[in-house]
C-alpha cells in the first residue's frame, strides 16, 4: 500500500512537471504589437491614418534549442504578396538562395530561402512594396487613427510577421516615411520612429511696407511630392486671394517654375479665377490614365510668382492676403484631396498727418499753411527687393488718376518755387489745421512749409518725421506731427533784398544830412 502511494505521488509530480513544461511552451507568443513613438501627423488634417500591411507570415519552422525555445524565425509569403516576390517582379531581389549574413529564413514553394532586407536597402524595399500595394489595390491589414499631438500609437494583437507601416498621404520617397517592421516570437513587440512629411506651402513678398501704386511680387513655394502609387491622378492646386488694398495684376503676371524650368500655361498647368483671385493647377503625372508615372523630379522646388498693385484702400490698414495648397492624398481614390491651412502675408502702407497750430496757443488750429514732403533717408526693410524711385532729396507726388505715389527731382527748392511746382504734391491745412501725405512706406521724411498761414511767419527749417509702421499694430500706420507757427513780422534773411533796402535808405539819410549841413554853412557865410 505504501509502495502504491509512492508510485501515485511520483505520477502526480510527473504530471505537474509536464504541466509546468507545457505552460512554458504555451507562453511562447503568437501575437505581437507595433508601437510608433512620437508619430508624425498630417498638419493639414485633424486626424492621420496609419496603415499596416502584412507582407510576410511568420511560421514555426525556425530553429530551436534543446529547451525548445526558438533561436531563429522563418517566414512564408503572405498570399496577397506572392506576385511582388515572383521572378522578375519588384520584390524578387529581396529573396535570395544563399544566406550571405544573418538573414532570416523564408519558405518559397517548399524551398528554403533567405530574406535579403538590410539597413542599406530597406528604404527602397519599402517604396517598392508601397507601390505594389497601391497598384494592386491591396487593403491594409489594420489601420489606426491618430489625433494631432498624440505621443504614440500602437497596433496590438497582430499576427507575427513582416509589416509595412505607412502614414496615409505622406511621402514614401526617402527616410523612414514608410517603415518595415518584423515582429516574431523572439521579438514580438516592434517600435518605429516615424519621420513622415506631407506637402506644404509657404508665401513671401518682396516688400511688406509699401507705397500706394507699388507693385509687390508674391511667391508661393512648395516641393514636388512623391507620387509613388498614383497612376490615375495627382494634382497640386495653388490658390491665392488678395485683400481690398491689393489689386491682382492678372493672369499674365503669373510665372510657374519647377526647378529651373518655366512651365507653359494650358500645357503644364491651368489657371482659374472662379473661386479666388486665381488658382494654378499643376498635373504632377504623365502618361496614360491607369499607368501614369511621375512627371517631375521628387523634391524639386515649385514656385508660383505673381504681382499685385497696392491701391489707395491699403493706407493705414494691415492687409492679409493668403494662399492654400490642395493636393491628392490617396492613390486608391482620385477624388480624395487635402487642403493646407491658409498661409498669410501682411502688407501695410502709412500716412503722415500734419497738425498745424499756433505756437503760443497750441489749441488754435491754423488753416491755409502749405507743405511739401521730401524723402530724407531710405532704409529698406529685410526682404525688400522691389524697385523704387524713392531716393533721398526727392519730393512726393501723388498721381490721383493713376493712384500712384512717385518721387520727383525739382528744379528749384526755394519755398515760393515749390509752392507753385505742379510736378509735386502741395497740401494745404484745413480749418482744423490738418493735411495728409498718404500711401507711404517706412522711412524718414521732411515736411517743408512753402507758404505760412496769413499773419504768421514761414518756417525756415524742415520738420523731420519718421514712418515706422508695423504689420502687427495698425495704430503705427498713422503718424501725426504737430507743426507750430508764430505770428509777427519776420525779417528777410541776411543778404536778401530787405536788408539791402535798409542800407540804401540809411545811405540816403546820411547823404541828405550832409547836404543840409553844407547848405546851412553856406547860408551862414553869406
Amino acid at each position: 500500500m505504501k509502495k502504491m502511494k509512492k508510485i501515485f505521488a511520483l505520477l502526480i509530480a510527473m504530471v505537474m512537471v509536464l504541466g509546468m513544461s507545457t505552460s512554458v511552451f504555451a507562453a511562447d507568443p503568437t501575437t505581437g504589437s507595433i508601437e510608433i513613438t512620437s508619430p508624425k501627423t498630417d498638419p493639414n488634417a485633424d486626424n492621420t491614418y496609419y496603415d499596416a500591411y502584412k507582407i510576410l507570415d511568420m511560421t514555426t519552422t525556425g530553429a530551436t534549442n534543446d529547451a525548445g525555445d526558438y533561436t531563429a524565425v522563418a517566414y512564408t509569403i503572405n498570399s496577397a504578396w506572392t506576385g511582388f516576390f515572383a521572378t522578375g517582379a519588384a520584390g524578387a531581389g529581396y529573396i535570395v538562395d544563399t544566406n550571405t549574413g544573418n538573414l532570416n529564413e523564408i519558405t518559397v514553394d517548399g524551398v528554403k530561402k533567405y530574406i535579403n532586407i538590410t539597413d542599406s536597402n530597406v528604404a527602397e524595399f519599402a517604396k517598392a512594396a508601397f507601390k505594389y500595394a497601391q497598384d494592386n489595390n491591396i487593403a491594409p491589414t489594420t489601420t489606426q487613427t491618430v489625433a494631432k499631438g498624440a505621443e504614440s500609437v500602437k497596433f496590438e494583437n497582430l499576427a507575427l510577421g513582416y509589416y509595412m507601416v505607412y502614414p496615409r498621404g505622406a511621402s514614401v520617397q526617402s527616410g523612414d516615411y514608410t517603415s518595415i517592421v518584423s515582429i516574431s516570437n523572439t521579438a514580438p513587440n516592434g517600435k518605429v520612429a516615424q519621420k513622415a512629411e506631407w506637402p506644404g506651402i509657404t508665401k513671401t513678398a518682396d516688400d511688406i511696407s509699401v507705397e500706394v501704386g507699388q507693385k509687390v511680387t508674391y511667391t508661393l513655394s512648395s516641393k514636388v511630392p512623391d507620387t509613388t502609387g498614383y497612376t490615375k491622378k495627382y494634382e497640386m492646386t495653388f490658390a491665392d486671394t488678395t485683400t481690398a488694398g491689393l489689386t491682382f495684376d492678372g493672369v499674365d503676371s503669373i510665372v510657374v517654375k519647377i526647378g529651373s524650368a518655366t512651365l507653359t500655361k494650358d500645357t503644364d498647368y491651368t489657371v482659374s479665377t472662379e473661386t479666388a483671385d486665381f488658382s494654378v493647377t499643376i498635373d504632377m503625372l504623365t502618361g496614360e490614365e491607369g499607368s501614369k508615372t511621375a512627371k517631375y523630379t521628387y523634391n524639386d522646388p515649385i514656385t508660383v510668382t505673381y504681382t499685385a498693385t497696392v491701391n489707395d484702400q491699403a493706407v493705414t490698414k494691415i492687409d492679409e492676403n493668403h494662399a492654400t495648397l490642395t493636393y491628392h492624398n490617396n492613390p486608391k481614390d482620385d477624388t480624395s484631396k487635402e487642403t493646407t491651412p491658409p498661409v498669410v502675408v501682411k502688407t501695410f502702407s502709412a500716412k503722415v498727418v500734419i497738425k498745424k497750430v499756433d505756437g503760443s496757443d497750441k489749441t488754435t488750429p491754423l488753416e491755409g499753411a502749405k507743405f511739401v514732403l521730401r524723402a530724407k533717408t531710405i532704409g529698406q526693410a529685410e526682404g525688400d527687393t522691389h524697385e523704387s524711385d524713392r531716393a533721398a532729396g526727392k519730393y512726393y507726388y501723388y498721381d490721383a488718376t493713376a493712384k500712384d505715389v512717385k518721387w520727383v527731382t525739382v528744379t528749384s527748392e526755394k519755398a515760393e518755387d515749390l509752392a507753385k511746382d505742379t510736378t509735386i504734391t502741395v497740401v494745404t491745412t484745413d480749418a482744423q489745421g490738418n493735411a495728409n501725405f498718404d500711401g507711404l512706406e517706412n522711412g524718414t521724411y521732411e515736411l517743408i512749409e512753402v507758404e505760412a498761414p496769413a499773419g504768421y511767419n514761414l518756417l525756415t527749417t524742415p520738420t523731420e518725421v519718421t514712418v515706422a509702421g508695423s504689420d502687427a499694430d495698425a495704430t503705427t500706420l498713422t503718424i501725426t506731427t504737430p507743426v507750430e507757427n508764430n505770428s509777427g513780422t519776420q525779417l528777410p534773411s541776411t543778404g536778401g533784398i530787405g536788408t539791402t533796402i535798409f542800407y540804401i535808405i540809411g545811405a540816403i539819410l546820411v547823404i541828405g544830412a550832409g547836404v543840409v549841413l553844407v547848405t546851412r554853412r553856406r547860408m551862414n557865410v553869406n
